[in-house]
Parts: structure tokens; C-alpha cells; sequence
């Protein structure tokens, strides 16, 4: 079974490949992209597992971008995590009206963020990380 692909989108390029680099050393396969528009294409091409995005996104937000993937049939069901520095007031309730499975406040901890994308996409796809042992 090959690793979960990761969707990372992220405009700041330092910022995502830092990112793009503890995904990959946690066990993940990484695509990255720097708009929302790039993203959209780049799942086209190959469905990822989960989408790590941004919120604060060049044209197309990433609250755009997680309602634009939710009304696809190839997407609607893979889980979007959505990173953000700028929480507001309505950030979550934008959130989950956009189809977003969880919120991570920046800068995010390589150990916090790997474990929220393996909970959501586990939830998604049970078998996705192998056999669940007797202990799950």
C-alpha cells in the first residue's frame, strides 16, 4: 500500500516546503501547489488522500477552494484541513460551511499536523494506514 497523498497548499514557497518536508518524514506523499487554482488542476490529475491548504491564498481563498473540490465527485469526499495565522471571529463557521474537516492555527507543530491529517483521513478511509490492530 503506498502512503497518503497529500494535497499541500501554501503560497509562502519557504513556508511550504518546510511543511512539504515534515509530511513527507511523516510517511506522507506530498504535491504542492502555491494558489487554489493550481491546486484544483493538480487534483484533477490525481485525487489526493487529503488537502492541506492555506487559508490566506492568492485569488481563490482556501475556504473557495474547499467548496469549489466539495462539488466534485472526485473530491467531495476527501477531508481538507485548513491552515491559517488570521483567525477571526467566523474563521471555523467559514470553515465548516466550505466543506473543511479541521482548522490548525499557524505556525503548526510537524507532530500536531501529522496526526490531525492521519485522523482525518483515516476517518475517511479506515484501511488507509493498513489494518486496524486490536488496540484502535
Amino acid at each position: 500500500m503506498s502512503a497518503p497523498l497529500i494535497l499541500l497548499v501554501e503560497d509562502d514557497a519557504r513556508a511550504r516546503d518546510g511543511y512539504a518536508e515534515f509530511l513527507e518524514l511523516g510517511g506522507f506523499r506530498v504535491t504542492q501547489t502555491g494558489t487554489a487554482e493550481d491546486a484544483l488542476s493538480s487534483a484533477s490529475e490525481a485525487v489526493p488522500d487529503a488537502v492541506l491548504t492555506d487559508i490566506a491564498l492568492p485569488g481563490l481563498d482556501g475556504f473557495g477552494l474547499a467548496s469549489t473540490l466539495r462539488k466534485r465527485d472526485s473530491t467531495a469526499r476527501v477531508p481538507i484541513l485548513a491552515m491559517t495565522a488570521y483567525w477571526a471571529a467566523d474563521t471555523h463557521d467559514r470553515a465548516e460551511r466550505s466543506g473543511m474537516v479541521a482548522m490548525l492555527l499557524k505556525p503548526c507543530q510537524p507532530e500536531h499536523l501529522i496526526a490531525e491529517l492521519r485522523r482525518a483521513i483515516s476517518r475517511a478511509r479506515p484501511d488507509a494506514f493498513g489494518s486496524p490492530s486490536p488496540a484502535q
